[in-house]
């Protein structure tokens, strides 16, 4: 597996972490428990700011090689790029609700429980598609030459939440997610 491969994977394992702690918190709210809508926002703020504005357009460009390089991968690999753009929208729209809640809106908690369930459903769902068909199909496709030509052309960035240093935005949620035994 190249290095940027295992980056992707890496960084689908942390985002894996994160979904875990708001199915957590989606039991618990459904339980009748009073929601940590400042953690929720915590959560959806890192995967708006390293996802959906690193990991994703990443993937995006390695999708763009792939179909120029293969062009027989163009209709998956399509696909998984407009799904990224639906689950930007959408991950910038429930922020939005959050932020709104924590200036006083008021949402019914069924309202809340479903849109947060339904967030969390769109987001496995996708790691799981890139999981199991995606990466393989790069995998199979791409050769070693290919990805040196994307090491070069693709500029990385350390993970503000689970990378050597914890940016200092993300300490309050770091050491919610160490409470929530939901890092190392």
């Amino acid at each position: 597996m190249s290095t940027i491969m295992s980056q992707l994977h890496l960084d689908h394992l942390s985002l894996s972490r994160l979904l875990d702690v708001l199915k957590d918190k989606l039991v618990s709210l459904k339980a009748g428990e009073n929601p940590d809508y400042q953690l929720i926002l915590d959560v959806i703020t890192y995967i708006v700011d390293y996802a959906d504005a690193h990991h994703h357009p990443l993937e995006d460009q390695i999708y763009d090689y792939a179909i120029q390089q293969y062009p027989s991968s163009k209709q998956a690999l399509a696909e998984v790029a407009a799904e990224h753009k639906q689950i930007r929208d959408d991950t910038r729209e429930f922020q939005q609700l959050i932020e709104s809640i924590l200036m006083d809106s008021v949402v019914s908690m069924d309202i809340f429980n479903r849109r947060l369930e339904d967030f969390i459903c769109r987001q496995y769902d996708h790691l799981n598609h890139e999981e199991g068909k995606i990466f393989p199909m790069l995998e199979k496709l791409l050769q070693g030459k290919d990805w040196l030509n994307l090491q070069v052309k693709l500029q990385t960035r350390e993970d503000p939440l689970f990378g050597d240093n914890v940016a200092e935005e993300y300490k309050r949620l770091y050491k919610s997610l160490i409470q929530e035994n939901a890092v190392a």
